[in-house]
């Protein structure tokens, strides 16, 4: 599968954040192992360095944040296209009509995100981190029935 992974997934193991890590961690771990493709949009770059630094207070913490993404994702291009599309789409917010653009340029099988109510008017299919292990947990039921 080809995934664009929504900042959110990737600033909740980044950070630790209590409420979501474990879920988030667990989507990043199984499409590792499944060997799907992730992508992060390279615009989301600086706001992941951003958003930790400013959490961390701790320029390094934050560059090793970065060094980590760039082992696991691949960076999907924020181009013209993307960038005035975003523009014209139905999609509310701007920087989600933005990811919702990149994905299609990627060909992406799904976004995910925790913000799935911000692109309800997407033209990608949106899955939670929670929906996605529950598809893959799905994938791994049929395929055992197939056997």
């Amino acid at each position: 599968m080809r995934l664009l992974i929504d900042t959110n997934v990737f600033l909740d193991v980044l950070l630790n954040r209590k409420d979501f890590v474990d879920t988030s961690k667990a989507v990043l771990e199984k499409a590792i192992k499944e060997g799907d493709n992730l992508y992060l949009s390279s615009s989301a770059v600086t706001d992941i360095y951003y958003v930790i630094r400013r959490q961390t207070k701790s320029r390094e913490i934050a560059l090793t944040a970065i060094k980590k993404l760039i082992s696991i994702v691949r960076f999907a291009e924020v181009n013209e296209k993307c960038i005035l599309y975003a523009a014209l789409s139905s999609v509310n917010d701007y920087e989600d009509a933005v990811v919702d653009q990149v994905a299609l340029n990627i060909n992406a099988d799904y976004i995910i995100t925790r913000n799935t109510k911000h692109f309800k008017k997407a033209r990608n299919l949106i899955l939670s981190p929670q929906d996605y292990l529950d598809l893959r947990a799905k994938m791994e039921l049929y395929k055992k029935d197939r056997e």
